[in-house]
């Protein structure tokens, strides 16, 4: 097993989103396809269909499943200076023996105001993503409580495919930098299972605020400064940075730090009572090849969260304990345990145009427990197919074993539309 970690390792040496090389590798396929002028879409939909196979570790038989997924997209301009922003998922799960459940994700909805200034205005709800680190982001501070329907674990789609947050946003901008200012307000107590509802009480559930600056020193340094605050809890600040060791290879920093309690006491309501000053941290290094190959090692750290002997203590102790950390780790966006070790590779056009391989792995030092996901895709100009496996190892309670989930298979097909 832990060769097989290793060697998974050995692919991965470096990391920066992968997100904007997939805007510039798409930027220069329209550069060599066509030189024609197109007219920009107001609105993109697509439709996703999957089968889904997954194996359990208790000696369960295999259960077959699917997924049936319709989104949609609007960004259009509707008066001089106004635009508007539409996104929205609607996911339908299936299994065998089990019964159909609906969940409509609103991902963000807003109006933008631009005057003639360098100023730009948004009000509505807004997924605003934050951080530089690949798989964890300490500086997302709007992260938690944001995913309704979990349809990948990879980190890009789980912060593509989540909800906003209502908010106001007012920026700044100059030419080399911006000042943002973003105050959410609380709008409901509790989170809701209705497949239609916008859900405000997951992301609106107390009020928030953020203020985050941002200027360019040199041609490839630009830290990003973060302060936050929650009603009824301390202030945060974070820091983004990321630096060209080389030409192939970039180098990334994302920090945050704050009086805050321990992840397992969270639960209990002892928060307060063991508040102190602690950190997260989120290192690596990306390495991008001549031939389209892109990896990443990352170190991942949260005080907050258990360490060696206390994340043992926790899954010797009573189950239900165990299960609502879980449960709160996993919607906080948070380490279930104080270090993680992830890598990550991407190819684009392996052997041929428009197929790209994925594989990610993420291990845990304390209890060896590791999840591996990997993926094939092919893409024509309107539609793509795509399989998925995913694969789980450790005891029961360990960190990266969705217990009795052992194994899983997913084959889909999208069209846009």
């Amino acid at each position: 097993m832990r060769a097989t970690w290793l060697s998974l390792l050995s692919l991965a040496v470096s990391g920066l989103t992968v997100a904007q090389e997939s805007d510039e590798a798409a930027l220069a396929i329209a550069d060599r396809t066509s030189s024609q002028p197109t007219v920009r879409r107001a609105c993109i939909e697509y439709a996703e269909a999957a089968a889904i196979d997954t194996t359990y570790s208790d000696g369960s038989p295999s259960r077959t499943g699917g997924r049936a997924s319709a989104n949609i997209r609007c960004d259009g301009a509707f008066a001089s200076g106004w635009r508007g922003v539409l996104s929205d998922r609607f996911d339908e799960f299936w299994a065998r023996g089990i019964s159909a459940t609906s969940v409509n994700t609103l991902k963000e909805a807003y109006v933008s105001f631009r005057p003639s200034g360098p100023f730009l205005v948004d009000a509505g709800r807004i997924n605003v993503r934050q951080g530089v680190g690949l798989a964890y982001n300490p500086t997302d501070y709007f992260k938690a409580d944001a995913v309704r329907a979990v349809i990948s674990i990879d980190p890009e789609t789980l912060r593509d495919e989540r909800m906003g947050t209502l908010m106001g946003r007012f920026q700044g901008l100059w030419s080399s930098g911006s000042l943002t200012a973003i105050f959410a307000p609380r709008v409901a107590a509790r989170p809701t299972d209705a497949a239609l509802n916008p859900d405000f009480g997951a992301t609106n559930g107390r009020s928030r605020w953020l203020l985050t600056w941002s200027q360019r020193w040199s041609q490839d340094f630009q830290p990003q400064i973060s302060v936050t605050g929650t009603e009824h809890g301390s202030p945060q600040a974070g820091l983004d940075l990321t630096r060209l060791v080389n030409r192939a290879t970039v180098a990334y920093l994302e920090w945050s730090g704050g009086r805050s309690a321990p992840g397992m006491a969270i639960p209990s309501g002892y928060d307060m009572e063991t508040a102190a000053f602690r950190s997260r941290l989120s290192t690596g290094l990306t390495y991008t090849t001549s031939y389209k190959l892109s990896m990443t090692l990352e170190y991942e750290y949260d005080e907050a969260a258990p360490g060696k002997e206390e994340w043992a203590a926790i899954r010797r102790g009573p189950i239900p304990s165990y299960v609502r950390y879980r449960k709160y780790a996993a919607a906080a966006g948070d380490l279930a345990t104080r270090q993680n070790v992830f890598g990550y590779a991407h190819w684009d056009d392996v052997g041929i145009d428009r197929l790209g391989l994925t594989a990610f792995a993420r291990f845990d030092p304390y209890d060896h427990s590791r999840v591996i996901w990997a993926e094939a895709r092919y893409h024509w100009e309107h539609a793509g197919i795509a399989v998925q496996w995913q694969h789980s190892s450790g005891d029961a309670t360990s960190d990266f074993v969705s217990w009795p989930t052992h194994q899983s298979w997913v084959a889909l097909i999208d069209y846009y539309f």
